[in-house]
């Protein structure tokens, strides 16, 4: 193995210092990034590859060079490897269970602020609140604030230029300051009223808006007053959703790092005394030499929005460099959980429970998955462990609107944003055919030098696509075996009827899996659905900016069929009265005015 030489070539070479290692592929991109003390005893370790995971073992043999950074401390080594693995996202190593940031609430330091989610960087004297779990929920308490405190919701542009209240204002969510329906002072006095709600302050809140409503309803503005009582219960619903962790104004985010029988890594947020919901950031039932609780903490507040303080359920190796790290490079208090911390006892419980119970799911989800993929390997004879699996599957609207995806399939299960989706102008497939197109994909796919090998393709078609797949593979240069499945649909397309088909077996069985044909059908399903969607949206989006717009008597339907006749713009451009007569729907004034828009 090519990789493996070179690997035993840069131990030689390798300082026996501290630093951090990269390996590249032949792209000099790097695959895989991690530090050590000692850099060559280090390295040493993944020359035995029999001991080292799949994962690992792909990675060396797509090494090509290995670079060496060195640093003053391990400090330092730890912070590097954290800011580099941001920054170039290496396939092969471990990856935080989502690696989004959470969703917060801003309020704007405008002259009328705004009331806004957001997740990107914010000004340094907008007031922010969060983070959130869920983007979904927070969307939820931005409507309840809104329909309670009445901010505005809108970008600056539009506020600037509004003319008239939009429909919000309207809907009684709005105050109306783009159209001076509100004072300054009153609008601020919104603004003060929704931050000190957000800080813990609700029965001030609360004792204000009662007061109100009470105010109206003995002047019999009973519309006033309902509109008032409706704010109150929907911020009830907030503050039932909140769990009270202290009486004090504590802001702190809670790790829970387990490492019995399983590694897991837990963080909740507690703001204003109140926890806000956390999220297991990490899980893994094999507790790898490469998993590092310190570097993907680090790794998770490079990302996401970044507390006062951070408390830790346990010291762990390194410990005291990420408490160096937080202080002097993000102004974060690191310590360890102890009695003094307001409401540590019960948020120590609370995140305990939220972790077993989610590491409960995800076991159950990888014993059913690992399951699914131990049955292939055992029906296919597959020698090693199954990481990834790809399904691809064309999509065309008529002959037109070519797109191809893949979803994949893990341990984790289906993973969304591992899922790819190619789209291909001015693709005839009346010109071209399918099987083409089945070819332009996988080069695509195959192309790139960091490309992720997976275990398993399976392809929506029979013999001749595995041919087709096989070739682009082999021309990639890729070493490793894949499994190639191709399925050709059954009769009227009933799956109880599909084949089964890889290189060397024809029309297979599998009547005695049922749970493998099953699995081969959703996964073929989740393609053809991820083509289809982006297929149509292609077609969807073309009808959106068609040359055919502003014709009197062209509705959808009519552009739908002209353009999926000729498949695009610039072929209509060049058609004649005898082509467009062919067109289902058109009439001679229709074909008239397509015509003289042409010549025009």
């Amino acid at each position: 193995m090519l990789g493996l030489e070179i690997l035993k070539t840069r131990v030689k070479e390798a300082p026996k210092t501290t630093g951090v290692y990269l390996f590249k592929n032949k792209k000099d991109v790097p695959i895989y990034i991690g530090k050590a003390i000692n850099i060559k005893r280090r390295l040493s370790n993944y020359g035995n590859l029999p001991k080292l995971p799949r994962r690992l073992q792909k990675m060396v043999s797509q090494t090509v060079n290995i670079d060496f950074e060195l640093t003053e401390s391990e400090r330092n080594a730890l912070l590097l490897e954290a800011l580099l693995i941001k920054k170039f996202s290496p396939k092969y190593n471990i990856r935080l269970k989502d690696d989004k940031t959470f969703p917060l609430i801003k309020i704007t330091n405008d002259n009328f602020p705004r009331l806004t989610r957001f997740r990107n960087d914010f000004h340094k004297d907008d007031r922010v609140f969060g983070p959130f779990t869920s983007a979904i929920k927070t969307d939820k308490v931005i409507k309840i604030l809104q329909k309670s405190f009445k901010l505005r919701s809108c970008n600056n542009s539009e506020f600037k230029n509004r003319s008239r209240p939009c429909l919000l204002f309207d809907l009684k969510q709005c105050s109306g300051p783009c159209v001076e329906k509100v004072t300054k002072e009153e609008y601020s006095s919104q603004v003060v009223d929704t931050v000190k709600f957000f800080r813990g302050n609700q029965k001030k809140i609360f004792d204000k808006l009662e007061k109100q409503m009470i105010y109206f309803s003995q002047n019999q503005n009973y519309e006033k007053a309902a509109e008032i009582r409706d704010s109150l219960q929907s911020l009830n619903y907030i503050i039932r959703e909140e769990i009270k962790i202290s009486s004090q104004d504590t802001n702190y985010d809670y790790i829970y790092i387990n490492e019995k029988n399983y590694f897991s890594i837990f963080i909740s947020f507690i703001r204003y005394g109140r926890y806000l919901g956390g999220n297991l950031i990490y899980f893994s039932e094999k507790i790898e030499d490469d998993i590092d609780p310190i570097s993907l903490i680090i790794q998770f507040y490079i990302k996401s929005f970044r507390p006062n303080k951070i408390v830790l359920s346990k010291k762990v190796k390194g410990y005291a460099e990420l408490k160096s790290i937080m202080k002097e490079n993000y102004k974060i208090d690191t310590s360890l959980k102890n009695n003094s911390i307001p409401g540590i006892r019960q948020i120590s419980k609370l995140t305990s429970r939220k972790n077993d119970k989610e590491v409960q799911i995800q076991s159950q989800k990888y014993q059913s998955n690992n399951e699914i993929l131990n049955l292939l390997k055992n029906r296919f004879k597959i020698s090693n462990s199954i990481e990834r699996i790809e399904a691809y599957d064309n999509s065309f609207f008529g002959n037109n609107y070519a797109v191809s995806s893949y979803v994949v399939f893990n341990n984790e299960g289906f993973s969304i944003k591992d899922s790819r989706t190619y789209k291909f102008k001015d693709f005839d497939l009346k010109k071209f055919g399918d099987a083409d197109l089945m070819r332009r994909v996988f080069e695509s796919r195959f192309s790139k030098d960091d490309k992720i090998i997976p275990d398993i393709i399976i392809i929506d078609g029979g013999v001749p696509y595995l041919k087709i797949c096989q070739e682009i593979i082999s021309k990639s240069g890729i070493k490793e075996n894949i499994l190639l499945i191709g399925v050709t649909k059954g009769f009227k397309r009933d799956f109880r009827f599909d084949k089964y088909h890889t290189l060397k077996e024809k029309n297979i069985s599998l009547i005695e899996t049922p749970q493998i044909e099953g699995f081969i059908q959703k996964m073929r399903d989740k393609a053809h659905n991820l083509s289809k969607k982006n297929s149509m949206k292609r077609m969807s989006d073309s009808l959106k900016t068609s040359f055919l717009d502003g014709i009197e008597g062209i509705g959808k339907i009519k552009k739908m069929r002209v353009i999926n006749f000729f498949g695009n713009i610039q072929n209509l451009k060049q058609t004649s009265r005898d082509e467009l007569i062919q067109i289902k729907g058109l009439n001679s004034k229709n074909i008239q005015d397509i015509l003289d828009k042409i010549n025009a």
